[in-house]
């Protein structure tokens, strides 16, 4: 990849963008809280943190892309490392993760995590790799067989 190419404007991140029928938010939605777009869009922020998670048409350097698919929960794509990728993926048990916005040593893995299994998103680092902690509940098919009825 040369140093021209962006990481968001890799094949693998348009093959995802693909598979949803997204399209990226136009000159005219640049700016918008995500909740205010309509559903088939994505979109970057330097604001992962933030409950409006403003979206923007282009990448810049650590940013977050976010996902609106349609009849879908908004989604943080990022990297994590190939252990998190596996325990997010089983969704058995809550964790917590750190998502990159870029590859940063062992987070190569890219992930898609929709906004209804986080529990909580920190401030991300801007630094070692600009990663957001966040805290991930298992998948809504685990919740079921921990509660209690009364």
């Amino acid at each position: 990849m040369s140093q021209d190419t962006h990481i968001a404007l890799t094949p693998e991140r348009q093959a995802l963008r693909d598979r949803l029928k997204l399209r990226v938010v136009t000159v005219e939605e640049n700016g918008m809280p995500v909740d205010r777009l309509p559903e088939g869009v994505f979109g970057f922020t330097t604001s992962p943190s933030s409950d409006e998670l403003p979206l923007f048409h282009k990448p810049i350097y650590q940013c977050t892309e976010i996902h609106k698919p349609a009849g879908g929960t908004v989604a943080f794509i990022g990297y994590v490392t190939k252990k998190e990728a596996e325990t997010l993926e089983a969704g058995a048990e809550p964790m917590a993760l750190n998502l990159y916005p870029e590859p940063y040593e062992e987070a190569t893995e890219l992930v898609s995590i929709p906004d209804s299994r986080v529990d909580r998103r920190r401030l991300p680092t801007r630094d070692h790799g600009n990663a957001m902690k966040m805290d991930i509940a298992p998948k809504p098919e685990f919740l079921g067989s921990t509660s209690t009825q009364n």
